[in-house]
């Protein structure tokens, strides 16, 4: 009888340790399927466009979201000097006020963004709420910068081209090519790289203008930006400054 009762408290003690370690285990799987779960509605990317483009920032899978259940969207933006939002939600203004604005398209709720620059560089948090759940999409913005100007040395003109980017160092060519002395440079300050061409020009051109050409190389091909310089006759040189919008060409 006694050898009986001892097996009984045996196998219970079994049986309490067991189910300890299988709520364990459920436990353990739950924190890492809530820490996945968190993980996959944070999605943090960079993206890179060239000055003077009109832009447009997507907001995740917007689209997949019931409209009946959306109860907001916000972008939240951090820039150099100052912050601003805008969203979709009867309580929300635009309080950036610099032609920042949302507009639906196929893809969904995007933020438009018309003719971008150097300012409007910074952070962009989206934020969406619905009855579902919710997520973020957070997008470090950067912008690739290209200018020239016209400066004299030794009385000599030259043409001077200055690109700052922060993905990738660009090539920098000058069109139409003239058979005249040059020489590039590159440094890397901080994030940014900075090349700069210079063209020495003789004191009598027979061109109008001379454009410089960056050429930016990424996984889906090849991104050009120009630059112009409109020359006049006589001795006055007018500086202009021309971009071209971002067209990817096969490398």
């Amino acid at each position: 009888m006694a050898a009986f009762k001892t097996l009984m408290v045996v196998v219970l003690l079994s049986i309490f340790v067991a189910g300890s370690q299988t709520k364990g285990d459920q436990d353990t799987v739950s924190h890492q399927n809530q820490a996945s779960v968190i993980e996959k509605l944070t999605v943090f990317t960079e993206q890179t466009f060239i000055s003077g483009r009109n832009v447009a920032l997507q907001c995740g899978n917007v689209n997949d979201v019931k409209w009946n259940e959306l109860i907001y969207i916000v972008w939240n933006i951090s820039l150099q000097g100052r912050k601003c939002w805008l969203g979709l939600s009867p309580k929300l203004d635009n309080t950036c006020n610099d032609g920042k604005r949302l507009y639906n398209t196929s893809d969904g709720v995007s933020l438009f963004i018309p003719k971008i620059s150097t300012e409007d560089e910074g952070f962009y948090c989206c934020d969406v709420s619905y009855k579902g759940g919710s997520y973020a999409v957070n997008v470090s913005v950067n912008i690739n910068q290209l200018s020239t100007r016209l400066e004299s040395e030794n009385s000599l003109r030259i043409a001077i081209c200055s690109s700052t980017s922060k993905k990738t160092e660009p090539t920098l060519h000058w069109e139409p090519a003239l058979n005249y002395s040059s020489n590039n440079s590159s440094v890397k300050d901080g994030k940014s790289f900075i090349v700069v061409n210079r063209l020495y020009l003789p004191n009598t051109v027979n061109i109008s203008e001379l454009t410089c050409v960056a050429t930016y190389k990424s996984e889906s091909g090849s991104v050009q930006q120009k630059s112009t310089l409109h020359f006049t006759t006589g001795t006055t040189i007018k500086f202009c400054l021309k971009m071209k919008e971002e067209t990817p060409t096969e490398i």
